[in-house]
């Protein structure tokens, strides 16, 4: 099968949808299909490349930022679809399929920031080609709510039950929609990982060390990590925190840089800068930091959709701490694979930091459990083979929707 994937943003990008992109692609590649991620260009990164079994296409066509300067030049409101827009990216869209023989498209998150990529695909949709939809998050915005109404397809997958909610709640009468957890790379993350002399890099040699893999935006509770170490360095002074780090998101720029300069003064503030090292990790380096790590927290805030953190600690046997948000509940055992606490509890989080700390033997079994919890439920195979059946579906769909209403010029799934 020949695969379109296509989003905003792909890796080096950070976040939620470009990880799950990145496993998603290379375990369909791997199962023998023809992959191409088309996404947004990127600064200092290359329009054609081929990576890990992926063809990754990097066009200005899906950089939202270029996109919306457009639109506002143009007068018109980024959320309020632009007739000429979408026609342009129609047509975007049919080229790619007819040049690369794309058999069938699967967008992610086109429920949000702009309308034009939803209702273009729609109407390819109604032509014939094989489309499917997967939601990463629902925010309360109008425009959400407004093209789950308004678009067509021939599948939505909802990345865990939390969002699969979120989406019913908004959209009652939602039809197509299906649940497939996120998967995780169970060769990458694993327990036998070294950190490569990452831990003598850092200072770290002989110490406990604690990891927070998270952009610093405010909803991931980098924060409540860093008021809670002030508590466990009390009891072991050198303890160390380690904070991931990146510039490369597609949204949420200013957001990210006020908030990261707040953390940062904090630490400075409170005399914290032995204890607390921000550092920035590539997707394909996370593992080295999970490596390090004796404990994982991931105390988010907000409302997080699912969460892949806690499913990459889990496959490097670590035991993980998150917060009762969300999606987070859905895939960690408390007290059994690590513990679940009430968000903004900082002194919840050092409690349980504490106390694992203190135990070697617990968190090695919290690691092994979490180890066997993963392997389970939450590979990519599984997440990848749950996907490729609603692409059979999709196909066959398309196939039924070329028959009553062939279009020329048009394919269909094969």
């Amino acid at each position: 099968m020949n695969i379109c994937v296509t989003h905003y943003a792909y890796h080096p990008v950070t976040g939620g949808v470009e990880t799950h992109l990145v496993d998603l692609c290379s375990e369909l590649a791997n199962q023998g299909h023809e992959v191409h991620a088309l996404v947004g260009s990127l600064p200092g990164q290359p329009d054609e490349q081929y990576q890990n079994g992926v063809w990754i296409h990097r066009r200005p066509e899906l950089d939202i930022e270029q996109v919306r300067k457009r639109k506002q030049a143009a007068g018109i409101d980024a959320d309020i679809p632009w007739s000429p827009l979408q026609q342009e990216i129609r047509a975007f869209y049919r080229d790619f399929i007819d040049r690369f023989r794309i058999d069938l498209v699967h967008a992610h998150n086109f429920h949000h920031f702009l309308p034009e990529y939803a209702l273009a695909l729609t109407e390819l949709h109604d032509a014939g080609v094989p489309t499917v939809l997967t939601i990463h998050e629902m925010w309360g915005e109008f425009i959400c709510e407004h093209l789950l109404e308004n678009t067509r397809w021939d599948a939505i997958i909802a990345v865990g039950e939390h969002v699969r909610r979120d989406v019913v709640r908004m959209v009652p009468g939602i039809r197509n929609l299906h649940t497939v957890l996120h998967g995780t790379n169970l060769q990458a993350f694993h327990p036998g990982v070294v950190d490569g002399g990452l831990r003598a890099e850092l200072g770290l040699v002989g110490r406990p060390v604690i990891l927070h893999p998270a952009r610093m935006l405010p909803w991931k509770g980098v924060h409540v990590s860093v008021a809670a170490m002030r508590r466990v360095i009390a009891e072991f002074p050198e303890a160390a925190l380690i904070i991931t780090d990146t510039d490369q998101i597609i949204d949420w720029i200013r957001e990210l840089g006020a908030y990261k300069q707040e953390i940062l003064d904090t630490i400075q503030r409170d005399g914290l800068g032995r204890n607390v090292i921000p550092r920035s990790f590539d997707y394909f380096d996370l593992p080295r930091a999970y490596a390090l790590a004796d404990i994982v927290i991931y105390p988010t805030t907000g409302e997080e959709p699912f969460g892949l953190v806690p499913l990459e600690a889990m496959a490097c046997a670590r035991p993980v701490i998150v917060s009762r948000s969300g999606g987070l509940v859905e895939s960690v055992v408390d007290g059994v694979t690590g513990y679940i606490i009430p968000k903004e509890d900082p002194e919840a989080l050092a409690d349980r930091i504490l106390h694992l700390l203190r135990d070697d033997e617990l968190r090695r079994r919290m690691g092994q459990a979490g180890r066997q919890h993963v392997e389970r439920h939450f590979s990519r195979q599984r997440m990848a083979d749950q996907t490729v059946a609603l692409y059979q579906a999709a196909l066959a769909a398309g196939r039924e929707r070329t028959a009553h209403q062939p279009v020329a010029g048009m394919r269909s799934g094969r």
